[in-house]
């Protein structure tokens, strides 16, 4: 995995099993890197999906496309959830979890962020407050990053998060001017389209496309449209989305870090 290279769906194998609903894509499976994040595309079609389960990952999943019903498994019970595009959903490690879509297809972004029970995941955990499941995009307090982009968090450690922040950030025309983070994210393009300025490249960027930006990489996004680029991002620690520095070190003017 090479920090601020964009990369989609068309770049990676479908993994199907026999007898599940979902097809799975692992677009940035966490390379070399010790305690990884990971990003996949899930796509359920109609009927009820297997199980899954993971002991060693919190999940953090974003409808992009879609409507359908996820189960978790909660302390002996099922919490159902009614979902749709813009939801958004956290299931801690060792929950299980079941989708269910009457019709169509159901388009889920996965984040697999490491659960505290290894010793990096385990230091880099924030107490939490009470867990909630489902965040709906909108809902939020919309706050301010660097020049004139907004962002809205949907998952904190406020909501049960552990270990990592989801947000969906809104770049306007004047786009993000090149910056970096102290912390470790993974970025995907949810809406509208641009470049991506890493590595001493411009590289295009549409819905769906994904990069990892790795801490203390410059990067900037162009946005040469009237209509936002909306990006979906999640990054560790769990922190603010405003702590930004510009390349000289300066922190941006909102920097909440």
């Amino acid at each position: 995995m090479i920090p601020g290279t964009v990369l989609t769906e068309s770049n990676v194998e479908a993994v199907v099993v026999p007898g599940d609903t979902v097809v799975e894509r692992r677009i940035i499976p966490g390379g070399h890197y010790a305690e990884p994040m990971v990003h996949r595309s899930l796509r359920a079609a109609a009927g009820e999906s297997a199980p899954r389960r993971d002991h060693m990952n919190d999940e953090l999943l974003y409808i992009m496309a879609g409507a359908g019903t996820i189960a978790i498994g909660v302390k002996g019970h099922d919490e159902s959830c009614e979902v749709r595009e813009g939801d958004a959903v956290q299931i801690h490690a060792g929950e299980s979890w079941t989708v269910v879509v009457s019709e169509g297809e159901l388009h889920l972004l996965s984040f697999l962020v490491p659960a505290p029970v290894t010793p990096w995941s385990a230091q880099l955990a924030r107490p939490i407050d009470r867990v909630i499941h489902v965040a709906r995009l909108g809902e939020q307090h919309s706050q301010t990053a660097t020049a004139d982009r907004q962002f809205e968090v949907l998952f904190d450690r406020k909501r049960g998060s552990r270990g990592a922040t989801m947000f969906v950030g809104f770049i306007p025309t004047s786009g993000a001017p090149e910056h970096y983070h102290l912390y470790d994210e993974i970025c995907v393009i949810i809406r509208g389209s641009g470049l991506l300025h890493a590595l001493g490249r411009a590289q295009p960027i549409e819905s769906g496309s994904a990069f990892h930006v790795a801490p203390r990489l410059l990067h900037a996004i162009d946005n040469p449209n009237p209509a936002d680029i909306w990006i979906l991002g999640v990054f560790r620690p769990e922190g603010s989305a405003a702590a930004a520095y510009y390349p000289d070190g300066r922190p941006a003017p909102t920097n909440e870090g």
